[in-house]
């Protein structure tokens, strides 16, 4: 149920009742496997976390890895989205948009950490992996797209092949985003911004 100000309480429908339900399990769990690790996570911790019972998350998800596999899905669709916006824009446009999405990118704490878990599962889990690539793969393909556009108008060459740099530069900012200490002010965005500074750099040879 949901206030509204000195109006009436909204009723939700059980449909939206189970929506907002599996979103706050998320979010539980995306701080646990983050503070935690896949290894650490239990479903008693994401439970508790989110304020459910652990009758509540398995009544959305089957099992702990199947609510892995859907973080990865809602933080990878999460992503894509952005991309793919900024893949639509004119070359005028793009600048602007990619620096920001840059700078951006790794704004959530819990990111640089959720992100190596999910690596280091799909390493461990063959079923997990064939998911978790298959989005990478993606994610590749959409930013060489842009830094393809991003290099076209600039009318300078790409130095290596566009899916190479969109992987580098993936590498490049989780690692730096790992690199700083959890909490120090104005970390949050350096890797963005390194990376944004060396796209500059790039254009300029």
């Amino acid at each position: 149920m949901v206030q509204t100000g000195s109006a009436r309480p909204i009723r939700l429908s059980r449909a939206e009742q189970q929506a907002a339900t599996r979103e706050s399990l998320l979010r539980g769990a995306e701080t646990v496997f983050a503070r935690l690790g896949y290894g650490g996570a239990s479903i008693e911790l994401i439970a508790a976390e989110a304020c459910y019972s652990k009758g509540a998350v398995f009544s959305n998800f089957a099992s702990k890895e199947a609510l892995f596999l859907e973080l990865l899905r809602v933080y990878m669709d999460r992503d894509l989205a952005e991309l793919e916006k900024i893949v639509s824009l004119a070359p005028a446009q793009l600048f602007d948009a990619l620096s920001n999405w840059l700078q951006t990118m790794h704004a959530d704490a819990h990111c640089p950490q959720l992100v190596v878990e999910l690596q280091l599962h799909a390493r461990r889990s063959p079923e997990f992996a064939g998911k978790y690539y298959a989005l990478q793969e993606r994610h590749t393909r959409t930013l060489a797209m842009i830094l393809e556009t991003y290099f076209k108008a600039h009318s300078k060459a790409i130095p290596i092949d566009a899916l190479d740099l969109a992987s580098c530069l993936t590498a490049l900012a989780h690692g730096i985003s790992l690199q700083n200490p959890v909490g120090k002010p104005g970390t949050s965005d350096e890797a963005g911004r390194i990376i944004d500074e060396l796209l500059g750099v790039l254009i300029q040879r």
